[in-house]
């Protein structure tokens, strides 16, 4: 018999809603097994509202997106009171700046408390894949106080510390994937909290910026703008009263990048484009593993769907015989189809429906449950679907990364993953997808049309090139996996200082046309990069100890956010020296004003007195 977890109430509302869609969706699909399976039909989207537009930008609109790519998701952000009720977002204002192929998105947002009564609640927010947060700062006694970056163990300490105090502290930390999560105290009562984060990441070629807005609760106050670093005009702004959205604020990717770096003395960021000439790498005898946890409530009608699309691409490329089987995971593994991909079809689709989304996710679980599959049908290629998100079982990525290694011996020459969900963690799947096995495996947005999905899995990858930069000190990556034509990686670097930008890929030279770019942002992404390199050297435990004071010690200097650090907010200087956390040194706060990235002076920390 299986055994969950005892299910949270939103939790439980997804389950009733996911089975009321199954239950509407049943109908639609009538599976021929000799055909490839059909995928769920969609609802065509209502036409969107164009928002008011303040100035000279064209209108924007929030862009049309095909419902069957688009699952039900929580929100990007919320401020949770301790006994589940929600804290009203009155209002959200968002500045973004574009440098590509680098972006900085400062957000203020301000709760309100409708009770009588001081609250204290959680505050979470999920950030887009890969990026960083730079600053964490919230209002206390009428005045901003600014979170510091701290070793974990110290802002830990100093959390439970202040739990047996009337002050309360708020302590930004890393939840799962690309969430974030920080306790938050007080909220007076028939008052509002107010809160600022501001995040950088890297633009990612043909998907443009995107803020993600969808799954918000109506905001009191709605402000957007976003503005190219240099250009005197933003592109767009967003203004609007008591708005619910219902898509992301999204700006088209600009030309191709490739071959431009930005630059600021020393300091390099490049896009290269490595792989010009596609390669067929064609899907064959395929395992499809689904994760049906908890955390893909929402999104289980998606999952179905994508293993549809798949099982599709499996026939159209190997024939309806082509062997396929198909199982789900959370916290065990249920085999839910062996046979000839062209009979998967609407029985097994409306049982992966029945089975719903519920307990834990064990990815090393899923992991082993394919080499036995593989070696017994002759299996050559592993498709994963699901967030990248392990809550159960082997968490260490290196054990998870061994494990998915261990496949080549089962058989398995490929290991590709379909991600889905708000909430995930992408990394994860790519360590896993180029863990050394034949051939290298590819991430691939579940949001991608068909044709776009066939083509990645069926497009062959290149691993293990080497990366050049002369004339550097450091640069990162030196090499790069899972490779296909199209993509355009950045590399990071230290160059002499005078020296032209010379970068050789794979022992080809590539050419760039170097632009000038602002120092603040351009020098934050480079420590990142360096934590980035160092986390990835470490090796063994001899090494880990001096591989963590390095992070800890970049990520203090530059405030950037690192696996070993935590953004600690305290009411007062004097509380930080209680825990030998010195302020005096710390940096400027990287922000937006007028439009353009600056280094915003630091306020007077509120008064002992006035907080008490």
């Amino acid at each position: 018999m299986r055994r969950f977890p005892r299910t949270p109430p939103a939790v439980a509302i997804a389950r009733v809603i996911v089975a009321a869609s199954a239950v509407l969706l049943a109908s639609c699909h009538v599976g021929v097994p000799a055909d490839p399976p059909a995928v769920p039909a969609a609802t065509p989207p209502p036409k969107p509202r164009v928002l008011s537009v303040a100035g000279s930008p064209p209108t924007f609109a929030f862009p049309l997106r095909a419902t069957k790519e688009r699952s039900p998701e929580e929100p990007p952000l919320s401020l949770t009171a301790s006994d589940g009720s929600g804290l009203r977002l009155v209002e959200l204002a968002a500045s973004s700046v574009l440098e590509e192929p680098l972006a900085l998105t400062e957000l203020r947002l301000t709760f309100d408390n409708p009770e009588d009564r001081t609250r204290e609640g959680t505050f979470s927010i999920t950030l887009p894949e890969g990026a960083a947060v730079a600053r964490f700062a919230m209002k206390i006694a009428g005045a901003w106080q600014e979170g510091e970056f701290v070793e974990q163990k110290i802002a830990r300490e100093a959390y439970e510390d202040f739990l047996h105090r009337r002050q309360d502290p708020a302590l930004l930390e890393q939840a799962a994937g690309n969430q974030f999560s920080a306790r938050v105290f007080p909220i007076p009562p028939r008052g509002r909290k107010e809160l600022v984060i501001t995040y950088a990441e890297e633009l990612r070629p043909g998907r443009g910026f995107v803020l993600p807005l969808r799954g918000l609760p109506e905001i009191g106050r709605l402000s957007v703008t976003v503005s190219r670093e240099g250009d005197p005009k933003p592109i767009v702004v967003v203004s609007e009263d008591h708005h619910v959205p219902k898509d992301d604020v999204r700006v088209e990717a600009a030309p191709s990048s490739a071959g431009r770096a930005l630059r600021n003395g020393t300091l390099v960021v490049a896009r290269v484009d490595p792989v010009t000439t596609p390669e067929p790498d064609p899907l064959g005898p395929t395992l499809i593993l689904a994760d049906t946890s908890a955390s893909r409530a929402l999104g289980h009608e998606a999952t179905v769907a994508t293993v549809a699309r798949i099982a599709r691409a499996i026939v159209e490329a190997a024939g309806p015989r082509a062997p396929l089987s198909v199982a789900c995971f959370d916290q065990e593994v249920v085999a839910i189809f062996d046979g000839e991909a062209g009979a998967f079809g609407a029985g097994e689709l409306g049982a992966m429906r029945a089975r719903e989304a519920l307990g834990a996710s064990d990815l090393g679980r899923a992991l082993a449950f394919a080499e036995e599959k593989a070696r017994d049908r002759g299996l050559r290629r592993v498709v994963l679907v699901g967030d990248g998100v392990v809550t159960a079982g082997a968490t260490d990525p290196s054990a998870l990364r061994a494990a998915a290694a261990r496949l080549g011996a089962a058989g398995v020459e490929r290991v590709d993953a379909i991600v889905d969900g708000g909430i995930r963690d992408e990394g994860a799947l790519r360590s896993l997808v180029t863990a050394g096995l034949a051939r290298g495996g590819v991430v691939v947005d579940a949001s991608a049309d068909d044709a776009t999905l066939a083509r990645r899995l069926g497009q062959a990858t290149r691993s293990g090139v080497p990366v050049v930069v002369e004339d550097a000190t450091w640069s990162w990556p030196d090499r790069l996996d899972g490779l296909q034509a199209g993509d355009q990686p950045l590399v990071y670097a230290h160059v002499r200082e005078g020296a032209p930008l010379r970068v050789s890929i794979g022992g080809v030279r590539q050419a760039f046309t170097e632009a000038p770019a602002a120092r603040p942002l351009l020098e934050r992404a480079v420590a990142r990069a360096k934590i980035a390199s160092l986390v990835a050297s470490e090796a063994g435990e001899a090494g880990r100890d001096d591989v963590r004071r390095q992070v800890v010690a970049i990520s203090t200097r530059y405030r950037v956010q690192s696996p070993y650090t935590s953004l600690l907010v305290l009411e007062t200087d004097r509380d930080y020296d209680r825990f030998g956390i010195a302020r005096g040194a710390a940096p400027e706060l990287l922000g937006v004003e007028h439009g353009r990235v600056a280094l915003l002076r630091r306020a007077a920390p509120p008064r002992a007195a006035a907080v008490a």
